[in-house]
């Protein structure tokens, strides 16, 4: 049961104990209660209130009828000035007036607006008409802040019949009339002023008592659960990676089974710490890979495009230089630095798995000779380079310029463990691994292997450290001094090439890497070619050149046009098709970059295929072999160069292509 798991149960056990149903239900017990009650109060009082206002005003409106009759029948406003000042003494009276029955004013008093009581009164203002159809009744009108009550005017007294039998000597009179009406209009702003209040009292009582009933409430429950809350500061405590003591289990009921289950979750866990926290460096080792495979793959393109306009245009201007041009010295070290960043850029996307290795048959003396001069001006003054080679001249199957940065890597690493100076020897000669090796590796074929031996008179290397030495990012050196790369890229190299490579070292008494790698018949040497452009190379037909990048366009046309061919050109794969259309029965060849904007190379090749299936074409790419891949080109199914190449090496493949 792991911490998420756990923490679920507790919640369910805890939403399902006998103190959060009595929590729950008390709570929605005192809520129910409270609002009903307090709604049924509010009512009674709203109701009550409005009662006696409508009470109030009829009985005015009815005493105005009473005393205002004779008034109506002689329609005399004086006769009814006395019952009109009565009725406006009234409080919460705003408006008294008497109508005949045909609804004219006889007379009318209003207080006037925003005046209090004892102030000046206007007469006979006019107010509402008459309603239509004339009531017969006693009636209410609301309005905003009024309410009028209008009551029939009667030409005798109308009294119930228990009143008729006391006021009246003829309790079944019949042929009484209604000959006007009295309105009596009163302010009902002072009710509502008084309900509102009324309401927010009732809902500050309502919450004062919710919270007091609540308190009382979660009181309870949190004493009853008392044992879970324990129970959760370990959980929680156990999820944050703290240690914490086992809960000693004093109940069967469902505290103590989680009890239990905590206990023996936390015995678990504690078990596991080690296992966790060597997943956890492994985890780490591998995003720092991936990181380094992305930052490969990002910066290639454009590192291998800067890259082959500096070694082509540097290439041509070697080409028309006299031998002994003085500016020949610096050049040789410009384009020397440009194959060193180009071995550097290739091994760091073979650690990163981004490159596709070229293997052919190379003597691993010639390797040696070739990088003799960049490893002396690797080292410092002070360090002695010695070369011992065999003279059997051992082949190997490899990628020259991977086993170029293998020696870049070690010579670096050796010039560390030498700050004050010392030997670094580099032997080549035939061997066979260990027996104990052979006996328990499967990667070996039984084969004949060369060696490889780079060793240093420096400080040496502990026995704890050479057990690390291989593993990525793993560096003794101080922050800012290494990246702990330099190993595990050599480790790599060696295992691509099917190869093996051992450490012997001991502190004080310098540091041997053996390295161990298949060899090949001397047949499958590839023979040796001139380095002096000759006429194989140069050619008069028409090729389509395809490039998105100006730099790397123009070197091609420059090459290209100066060995005699005939240039088409074209920024991306529409504009490809484009001229091909215009110029297809001339072209030759297309040389074609495969990562362009609005289309892509293969893309275009498809387009253009279908105009002219056997046109030949070779696809370029300063990219990752990965990204070369998504983008549909094979290397097994298609002509293809990788970025940088020398101008000897496009010349030489396209004349390949054109002669085939």
């Amino acid at each position: 049961m792991n911490t998420t798991g756990l923490m679920t149960t507790l919640r369910m056990k805890a939403m399902g104990s006998f103190a959060s149903k009595i929590f729950l239900a008390q709570a929605f017990s005192i809520l129910i209660l409270s609002l009903v009650f307090t709604g049924y109060f509010i009512h009674r009082e709203r109701r009550a209130m409005t009662e006696i206002l409508l009470g109030k005003g009829t009985l005015l409106a009815q005493q105005l009828a009473d005393t205002g009759r004779i008034g109506v029948f002689a329609e005399s406003p004086e006769l009814l000035a006395e019952p009109m000042r009565a009725i406006m003494e009234q409080k919460d009276v705003l408006q008294a007036r008497v109508f005949n029955l045909e609804g004219k004013l006889i007379s009318g008093r209003n207080v006037v607006q925003g005046t209090k009581k004892g102030t000046v009164i206007r007469e006979n203002l006019p107010g509402s008409a008459v309603p239509s159809p004339q009531p017969k009744k006693p009636l209410t009108i609301s309005k905003t802040g009024i309410s009028e009550f209008w009551v029939p005017i009667q030409s005798a007294p109308l009294f119930s019949p228990e009143e008729a039998h006391i006021y009246t000597d003829n309790p079944e009179q019949k042929d009484d009339r209604i000959i006007g009406y009295a309105v009596v209009a009163l302010d009902t702003s002072r009710l509502d002023s008084t309900y509102r209040g009324l309401i927010w009292k009732s809902i500050s009582l309502c919450l004062a008592f919710l919270a007091v009933a609540l308190w009382f409430a979660y009181r309870i429950a949190h004493g009853i659960s008392r044992p879970l809350n324990s129970l959760k500061e370990r959980v929680n405590a156990l999820g944050k990676g703290k240690a914490v003591e086992s809960i000693q289990v004093e109940t069967n009921d469902e505290i103590g089974e989680l009890s239990s289950a905590f206990n023996t979750m936390a015995e678990s866990l504690r078990i596991r710490d080690q296992e966790k926290e060597h997943l956890e460096a492994m985890l780490r080792q591998a995003q720092k890979m991936e990181a380094i495979g992305q930052l490969a793959g990002g910066v290639a393109h454009d590192f291998n495009n800067i890259l082959c306009a500096i070694i082509g245009f540097g290439t041509l201007l070697e080409m028309g230089m006299e031998k002994n041009d003085p500016a020949r010295r610096h050049l040789d070290q410009i384009l020397s630095a440009a194959d060193r960043a180009t071995s550097l850029t290739q091994g760091l996307l073979t650690f990163s798995r981004k490159q596709i290795l070229n293997p052919h048959p190379v003597n691993l003396n010639a390797i040696v000779h070739r990088i003799e001069k960049m490893l002396n001006r690797l080292l410092t003054e002070d360090i002695e380079l010695r070369l011992s080679l065999s003279g059997q001249e051992p082949n190997v199957l490899a990628d020259s310029g991977q086993i170029d940065q293998v020696l870049l890597n070690l010579a670096t690493n050796a010039r560390d463990a030498m700050p004050n100076g010392g030997l670094l020897t580099i032997t080549t000669g035939e061997a066979k691994p260990p027996e104990e090796f052979l006996a328990t590796s499967a990667l070996l074929p039984a084969t004949r292997y060369a060696l490889l031996t780079v060793t240093d008179s420096g400080s040496g290397i502990a026995e704890e450290t050479r057990e690390k030495i291989f593993e990525p990012f793993f560096t003794t050196k101080d922050v800012g001094k290494g990246t702990g790369l330099g190993l595990s890229v050599v480790y790599g190299i060696v295992k691509q090439h099917n190869g093996h490579i051992l450490v012997n070292s001991d502190p004080g008494k310098g540091t041997s890497f053996l390295i161990y790698l298949p060899m090949t018949s001397n047949d499958n040497l590839p023979p040796e070619s001139s380095n002096s452009p000759s006429l194989p190379v140069a050619g008069t037909e028409t090729l389509l050149v395809v490039e998105d990048n100006p730099e790397v366009l123009n070197l091609h046309r420059t090459v290209l046009e100066t060995f005699g061919y005939g240039i088409i050109e074209a920024l991306n794969g529409e504009d490809a098709i484009e001229q091909f259309n215009r110029h297809q029965q001339e072209i030759d060849l297309i040389i074609m970059d495969v990562v362009m904007p609005k289309m892509n190379g293969k893309q275009a090749y498809l387009e253009i295929a279908k105009i002219r299936p056997d046109v030949k074409v070779l696809f370029m790419s300063g990219y990752t072999a990965d990204i070369v891949l998504e983008k549909g080109i094979s290397i097994d199914d298609f002509n293809f160069m990788h970025k940088p190449a020398t101008p000897m090496e496009l010349l030489r493949r396209i004349r390949d292509i054109l002669d085939a």
